[in-house]
């Protein structure tokens, strides 16, 4: 069965992982198939889902820079591509962990203050292996240079709960729509990627691409991704057929899973205290609320997810 294997084989490249048995990884009856992580290069396989969380970190200081440093299509992007400083008050993303090169197939999609990259992963003779979209984190760090930006912030995360779509997400699945068309041509995968708000974006443009292509190679991955399940029905797709993986601290108080607006959005694969994972929660709302950090994507830091 597809879904299995290609469960399997993701479970069995990811060492936080080591510990779930093969009976407790077989997906229930009728849940959306992950066929997209069968499609990635062995060689990149392992790697992958460490080097989207760190592209994703790289996106939102794109985005920070990007009327000093504007990037373009055909850039390359690799270990090297770090920036030296941000505006705002967090430090650049660290990303010489990243494995793989890639090069932006497009230029930067900026529009009604959504940011999108389109990365393409390159393997032998850079030739591109799949199709992955990064969006841009929430611009509470430099709330005090696009405070404008933080205002469209809220307003999506209110269009991601409630079903009502604002023009910032409206931007986002046209952006979908145009990576898919890219996908389609090179004949790879196409997989988005995203954190909290970033993460529900990436969520809601895998059901759009699939409501849309029921046989699309589309899935999500995502880390503490926001409730986006009212704007999943409004594109037509029941939530649990959506396919992704979503990476949830157990720890994390604002959507992780003893929240009251948790995810549960495809395979949700919860990050314990202890760097080990399972498909079961641990700990109680009452830890999380202590913990209040374990939201931000810089949490992950400390973890290998797929190495």
């Amino acid at each position: 069965m597809p879904t299995r294997r290609a469960l399997l084989r993701f479970l069995a490249a990811t060492p936080a992982l080591a510990a779930l048995r093969p009976a407790e990884a077989a997906l229930p009856n009728g849940a959306a198939h992950l066929d997209f992580l069968d499609r990635l290069p062995e060689a990149n396989g392992p790697s992958f889902v460490d080097d989207a969380k760190l592209l994703l970190g790289w996106t939102a200081d794109a985005a920070a820079v990007a009327v000093k440093q504007p990037l373009h299509e055909g850039d390359a992007v690799d270990r090297t591509s770090g920036f030296k400083s941000v505006p705002g008050f967090a430090p650049p993303t660290d990303i010489t962990g990243v494995a793989g090169r890639y090069r932006l197939l497009a230029p930067p999609f900026a529009a009604h203050y959504y940011y999108g990259l389109m990365f393409g992963l390159l393997g032998a003779a850079d030739k591109v292996e799949a199709v992955l979209i990064a969006s841009r984190l929430c611009r509470l760090p430099v709330v005090l240079h696009e405070p404008g930006g933080l205002g469209s912030d809220a307003w999506t995360d209110v269009g991601l709960m409630t079903g009502f779509r604002p023009a910032s997400l409206g931007a986002a699945l046209t952006f979908a729509d145009q990576a898919k068309a890219e996908a389609d041509r090179l004949g790879v995968p196409l997989i988005a990627t995203g954190q909290s708000q970033a993460g529900g974006t990436a969520q809601l443009q895998v059901a759009h691409l699939v409501a849309a292509d029921p046989k699309a190679c589309t899935g999500f991955v995502t880390f503490n991704a926001a409730c986006s399940r009212a704007s999943i029905r409004h594109v037509g797709m029941d939530p649990s057929q959506v396919p992704g993986v979503n990476f949830a601290k157990d720890l994390d108080p604002l959507v992780g899973p003893h929240s009251n607006v948790s995810n549960e959005i495809g395979l949700q694969v919860y990050i314990h205290t202890d760097g080990t994972a399972s498909l079961k929660p641990r700990g109680s709302y009452l830890q999380a609320a202590l913990h209040p950090r374990e939201h931000f994507l810089d949490s992950f830091n400390g973890l290998q997810l797929g190495k």
